[in-house]
């Protein structure tokens, strides 16, 4: 054979082989070894060995070549498609391409809850009141069930009084001015049994697995040191009737048949409007109210409606941690987790109060398109699909309807859009793009479904869902304005597809999935298909190909990313980043590839440098370790400067070369 060697041997016998890189050693000895010098030992018995069975292995099942049919339907960003069908695609056994989407359901995260938008005043008094008798049902049909292309909403928000979408402002304990009424001996919900109550009786009944969640916006006025629904604040003396109103709120509209799920203390506790009901409620505040009051009032009344705290935007993960922490809370199986509004920082702080709370869950509550927004399709295609992709177990729009002049109300947004319009004079109804932008998840992933893996590809995101009929869901969007073609991997399994500019696509099959799945190092890695991450969030990128970017790193955050094929080896690594020295960053830090954990073989490397902005992107160079090779979880860590530990820059995506 080949490299082949005679090796005498040595003292005793003794043989030294030395062998360099992969080099196969095979030792065919043939000869007689002496005993070293010393009494002749006592010779052992052999047992005689007990037969052993030979397990019979597992067989490998083997795919049929030609896998499910696959059901497409399509929103383009020109709105000429609107949840369209295309023609079915079928998976081939096969793998390959340049630019793959992986799908692997063995890999599960959150359970998913239900889409959905708001019972607002003005939207249950348009649709009770001044819809078309004879569109009403085939319009509650389409929004509440999955009938004849219906998007089945299944996850509705109802305001407990007044909010900035309504008729006039009104609480369920209205006094005059220097009144109180602290034994709650005039609450009444007589306001909503006459439009509101009765839609959502109608919707419950369209959609039985419907959940609700329920908050206000304010309470009376005669609680507040503003002594209106309008400013202020939670008087200390109001906090036991606080919560009284919550049981007696809870109480009426299960009376009603309608049950609570969830409840929420305040709407955007760190904002206090000044033309429309509002209260300022700090974090210590509500940590004390729900713990000292809400919590025992439920107790002793025996509600079982869950909680979730905070209730605000992105841009604050430090309100939800200081209520969570308390020991009484986080230990509260009552306290379900943290409720979200999209109207400030990115998705990714969802991640973040998961890792530090990961038996506390997270919802997204309310997100309003509206005329701010230049691009609708773009905005709620990457919207969802990322708050999905950082732990959502539900995404809210706001208002359900409004007419067209995005009314009414009497104060508060005046340029919100709803999911249909209801014509203030003639009662017809019709849908807005943000009907069939929802749809494209509503309709097809079911109350109880579990996101599992998906990754993102060059100008593709995408967010994947096994329901729990085992039926598959997958969401791809192209955030480019070029069409981009890509293969969905799914096991043994593939099929390519072409998505036209800023295009969204569902696609929906069933069926088995054969095998996993493993990503040569050497592609272009988008830094937000990661596996699980710690650290650090992802948020929109204005990088080319568009995307989610990895910042809001401190010192010791990573992502790992599973099943990173390294082959025989790579010499260098480039990733595309940004890092802003003059707002704040500490630029100059490593980006470190380890092997299989945080602190594992170094892989490769790559220096963070200043690039003059947060989103002005550079391809950075970097070196690798050849001698990683083979398939390894692969963990990208930010190693920080002697500058600082937080703001360490962007990562949009990797590539070992």
């Amino acid at each position: 054979m080949a490299n082949a060697a005679i090796v005498p041997a040595g003292t005793n016998g003794a043989i030294s082989v030395y062998a360099q890189g992969q080099t196969q050693v095979i030792l065919d000895i043939n000869g007689y070894f002496a005993p070293a010098p010393g009494p002749t030992p006592t010779p052992i018995p052999t047992p005689t060995p007990t037969p052993t069975p030979t397990p019979t292995p597992t067989p490998t099942p083997t795919p049929p070549p030609t896998g499910p049919s696959v059901a497409v339907v399509l929103t383009t960003d020109d709105q000429t498609q609107l949840m369209a069908a295309q023609p079915a695609v079928t998976f081939e056994t096969g793998s390959g391409g340049s630019n793959v989407i992986f799908v692997d359901e063995t890999e599960q995260y959150q359970e998913v809850e239900g889409f959905g938008a708001s019972f607002t005043d003005s939207a249950a008094w348009l649709l009770e009141q001044v819809a078309q008798p004879s569109a009403l049902p085939g319009a509650m049909a389409n929004l509440f069930t999955r009938n004849n292309g219906g998007i089945g909403i299944s996850f509705m928000r109802i305001p407990m009084g007044a909010s900035d979408i309504a008729r006039n402002d009104y609480s369920y304990d209205d006094l005059p001015a220097g009144q109180t009424d602290p034994t709650l001996a005039h609450f009444s919900v007589a306001h909503d049994q006459t439009y509101i109550i009765p839609l959502i009786v109608a919707a419950k009944h369209l959609n039985p697995a419907m959940k609700l969640m329920a908050n206000p916006w304010s309470p009376p006025g005669w609680m507040k040191d503003s002594g209106s629904m309008i400013g202020g604040s939670l008087l200390p003396s109001m906090y036991a009737p606080f919560a009284n109103y919550f049981v007696k709120f809870v109480q009426a509209y299960t009376a009603a048949g309608i049950p609570i799920d969830y409840i929420s203390l305040q709407n955007e506790p760190l904002f206090v409007p000044t033309n429309y009901p509002g209260m300022l409620m700090d974090a210590p505040t509500q940590t004390t109210v729900l713990r000292d009051y809400v919590l025992p009032a439920f107790s002793s009344n025996s509600i079982t409606s869950r909680v979730l705290v905070y209730d605000h935007n992105w841009d604050n993960t430090d309100y939800a941690t200081t209520v969570l922490t308390d020991p009484t809370i986080q230990a509260s199986v009552q306290v379900a987790g943290t409720a979200w509004h999209g109207y400030g920082g990115p998705p990714g702080a969802q991640t973040t109060l998961q890792n530090r709370f990961p038996t506390k869950g997270n919802w997204q509550t309310e997100h309003s398109g509206g005329t701010w927004i230049a691009d609708q399709v773009k905005t709620d295609f990457e919207e969802i699909t990322h708050v999905m992709r950082n732990w959502g177990k539900a995404y809210v729009k706001w208002s359900l309807a409004l007419n067209e002049s995005r009314g009414p109300n009497t104060g508060g947004c005046n340029t919100c859009s709803p999911l249909v319009t209801v014509n203030s004079q003639s009662g017809a109804i019709t849908y807005f793009i943000d009907y069939y932008t929802l749809g494209h998840f509503s309709r097809f992933v079911l109350p109880g479904a579990t996101r599992v893996y998906s990754s993102n590809g060059a100008g593709i995101v995408t967010v994947a869902f096994v329901n729990p009929d085992q039926s598959k869901a997958l969401v791809a969007f192209n955030d480019t304005p070029a069409s981009q073609t890509f293969q969905v991997q799914w096991g043994a399994y593939s099929f390519p597809y072409t998505l036209a500019a800023l295009s969204g696509a569902t696609f929906t099959w069933s069926g088995t999935q054969y095998g996993g799945y493993t990503v040569s190092a050497g592609t272009r890695i988008q830094v937000s298909s990661y596996n699980n991450s710690a650290g650090a969030q992802t948020e929109s990128t204005s990088d080319t190909g568009g995307g989610y970017y990895m910042g809001y790193a401190s010192g010791g955050a990573n992502a790992v990313y599973q099943h990173v094929d390294f082959g025989s080896g790579f010499g260098a690594v480039s990733a595309r980043v940004a890092c802003d020295p003059a707002n704040g960053g500490n630029c100059g830090g490593t980006l470190e590839f380890r092997l299989d954990s945080v602190t594992g073989p170094l892989a490769g490397s790559v220096t963070i440098p200043a690039t003059g902005g947060w989103q002005a992107w550079q391809t950075a160079q970097g070196t690798a370790s050849a001698s990683a090779t083979w398939v390894h979880d692969l963990y990208m860590v930010f190693k920080a400067p002697t500058s600082g530990t937080t703001s360490l820059g962007n990562v949009n995506w990797f590539q070992f070369r």
